[in-house]
């Protein structure tokens, strides 16, 4: 490890970069795991954008049958790009196909969803 030094004048080790991805699937594996729904989604995202097409990338999508993703509703898939030198990047799919880029901007649809949502009472 390479020593860092900081504006007080103390060394620091430097942390070796770690690869952000704890697992390698190719990308018909993935598909494959998805649930119905997100495989619904996908045929719509994949119309719209080709995934698993750009050179020297690979690419992976997860949905809530996925662990690491079980906080994703129904339909919403997670596609995890790994580009050259380890850097990964995520992208999130609403049933509809349109993209979000970061869990905090998923979970503000999440909220005004539920802020929105009505009951509807029919009396007989």
């Amino acid at each position: 490890m390479e020593a860092e030094s900081s504006s007080s004048g103390h060394r620091r080790q430097k942390r070796p970069r770690q690869r952000r991805s704890s697992e390698v699937i190719s990308y018909e594996n993935s598909v494959a795991n998805l649930s119905k729904e997100g495989k619904e989604t996908l045929m719509i995202v994949s119309r719209r954008r080709q995934l698993n097409k750009i050179p020297n990338t690979s690419c992976t999508v997860f949905d809530n049958t996925c662990p690491r993703y079980n906080w994703l509703r129904s339909g919403w898939i997670a596609e995890e790009r790994l580009k050259p030198h380890d850097r990964l990047y995520r992208y999130f799919y609403d049933p509809l196909g349109q993209m979000y880029g970061t869990r905090g901007e998923v979970d503000q649809i999440y909220a005004d969803i539920e802020k929105s949502r009505a009951i509807v009472v029919f009396n007989k």
